[in-house]
């Protein structure tokens, strides 16, 4: 081969990755690559959708990047630019979901009031905005600005910064009418994404600024009272029939919850029945199995069933207690 040929093999390859590198990537990739830059992690939804399509926990065969226990979208949420880059190469159309935790962020989800009359004490607000203004006001505090995304259904995102430690989770109605939030456990779907009505799009370019301590105070789960000690004393126990009665009337609680109260009640649930696990009065597989029924039942997302439950039954494990006749 001559050189001229040689040379000029040489300068077409070079043309060439001149041209890709100025090749913008697919539109919802390089929505996907601008999160990561922020700092967020990220991970593929199902297309149109806010659904992970990362597999779940029943369908893991144990491989890959499973091989030592499975991962699930939290874990496996990533700024690593390259994998990005493979996941939406293999599906161009995903929408893109941003863990919360490992982004080190907090989302306050605003919501429109979708024809609801407010209650009080919010008499007159028309959305969650004008209750987090109130509840602003109330603290002597301007409304927190910072890095926001519109839904497509007119809701508001507000992204906030918070420690990796941190232990604020996922929130309904807790802060105040349509006020949502998201944090360990939770997802919000990236701007850039596309719904059937609709896109995410970003409202306010600012910094993500750190969560406002009084906003922090607002989403704290409350202190659970100490339960009164259990009288030592022998107890007539359950029957079977009784105590599946028992553990059927705590799940209802939780599959018949008002609208916006599920999530809350799906935990004081949990913490009732893992006091009863270690106590003995019900195995933890069929607590769970319970609870995940009722969950399912209330339309709570499996993720977020699993985390609320997990922290629950944890929480009310420390305090064994079990059942009495007390007829």
């Amino acid at each position: 081969m001559t050189t001229a040929r040689l040379s000029g093999q040489v300068r077409l390859r070079a043309a060439r990755a001149r041209t890709w590198r100025r090749t913008a990537p697919p539109r919802l990739m390089g929505h996907a690559l601008a999160a990561a830059r922020r700092g967020m992690a990220v991970f593929p939804l199902w297309p149109r959708s806010k659904t992970p399509s990362l597999h779940g926990r029943r369908d893991c065969d144990g491989t890959g990047v499973c091989s030592a226990g499975h991962l699930g979208w939290e874990q496996r949420a990533t700024t690593d630019p390259d994998l990005i880059r493979h996941w939406w190469s293999e599906s161009p159309s995903s929408n893109i979901g941003v863990a919360c935790g490992p982004s080190r962020i907090y989302v306050l989800d605003l919501d429109t009031a979708h024809g609801e009359q407010a209650p009080e004490p919010w008499t007159g607000a028309r959305h969650g905005r004008d209750v987090l203004a109130q509840l602003a006001e109330q603290a002597g505090q301007p409304t927190p600005a910072t890095f926001t995304v519109r839904t497509p259904t007119g809701g508001l995102h507000l992204y906030f910064r918070v420690p990796a430690d941190s232990p604020l989770r996922n929130t309904t109605g807790r802060v105040g009418w349509r006020i949502d939030s998201r944090g360990q456990g939770g997802l919000v779907v990236a701007p850039g994404s596309l719904r059937r009505n609709g896109s995410y799009t970003v409202a306010h370019r600012g910094p993500i600024e750190p969560l406002p301590a009084w906003v922090a105070d607002k989403v704290a789960p409350p202190l659970r009272p100490e339960p009164e000690p259990e009288p030592l004393a022998p107890t007539t126990p359950l029957s079977d029939i009784r105590r599946r009665r028992y553990l059927e009337t705590v799940c209802a609680g939780v599959a018949h919850a008002p609208p916006r109260t599920a999530h809350d009640a799906l935990v004081r649930a949990a913490y009732t029945l893992g006091r009863l696990v270690a106590g003995g009065e019900f195995t933890d597989d069929d607590a769970r199995a319970s609870l995940h029924i009722a969950a399912h039942h209330r339309r709570i997302p499996a993720h977020e069933a699993d985390a609320a439950v997990t922290d629950g039954m944890t929480a009310g494990s420390r305090y064994p207690r079990q059942l009495e006749d007390r007829n």
